[in-house]
């Protein structure tokens, strides 16, 4: 009898959550597909960016230039040394 009584009280409450999602279904939408205007950007107001690019290149040849001058120094020092002949 307890069994039956809880699967009802259960039941109730998932029947209750199922109501309430289907109503959260019918819900209306409405899309709005407008342009948004780009902002409008003052090139003398820029401080910073302004040469952004230039300054990210000289970085990155430093960085390849280094990388180079390391490698370059790594494979000099890891050939064979020269033995000396003992006589």
């Amino acid at each position: 009898m307890a069994f039956i009584l809880l699967y009802q009280l259960l039941g109730n409450e998932i029947m209750a959550v199922i109501e309430n999602s289907s109503a959260a279904e019918n819900d209306e939408w409405e899309y709005y597909y407008d342009y948004l205007d780009p902002v409008i950007v003052d090139e003398s107001k820029l401080k910073y960016n302004k040469y952004l690019i230039v300054i990210i290149f000289w970085i990155i040849l430093a960085a390849f230039v280094g990388f180079l001058f390391l490698s370059l120094t790594l494979m000099c020092r890891s050939g064979n040394l020269p033995r000396s002949h003992r006589s």
